[in-house]
């Protein structure tokens, strides 16, 4: 059995070699032939050239206009009990009593010295026929 397995694998390892050795693998990129990359021309923005931005030593802080923010108001469900108390959103869940069945109590199911534990072992025909153990 040892030597069939030993020589199954050196077949597989030799066959893998073989394999290996006679592969040409070929590049599967694409080529391109006329490649034209164009790019957009540059477009200058008003942000880009403005000496505001970058020369904050000559901005002014009284020309910068400040956005108003409206004021914060209080919602019912900010200041609700039933939102930020925690303990009703967790259920307590609660088992029932434990209960006794009749086969927990049941004397002859756990009377063991009624029970009959040791059997006797049959030879059967089977268990000695030489054509099933060679």
């Amino acid at each position: 059995m040892k030597t069939t397995i030993k020589q199954l694998a050196t077949a597989t390892f030799i066959a893998l070699i073989l394999l290996v050795v006679n592969v040409k693998a070929e590049g599967t990129e694409l080529t391109v032939v006329n490649s034209e990359i164009s790019e957009t021309s540059l477009q200058l923005e008003n942000w880009m050239i403005d000496e505001t931005i970058w020369k904050p030593n000559s901005y002014s802080w009284a020309e910068m206009d400040f956005e108003d923010e409206t004021n914060l108001q209080l919602e019912n469900w900010m200041t609700s009990e039933e939102v930020w108390n925690l303990n009703n959103i967790f259920v307590e869940d609660i088992e029932a009593e434990m209960e006794l069945e009749s086969w927990m109590i049941n004397k002859e199911i756990w009377n063991i010295e009624n029970t009959n534990i040791k059997t006797e072992l049959i030879i059967e025909n089977w268990m000695i026929d030489n054509k099933y153990w060679k």
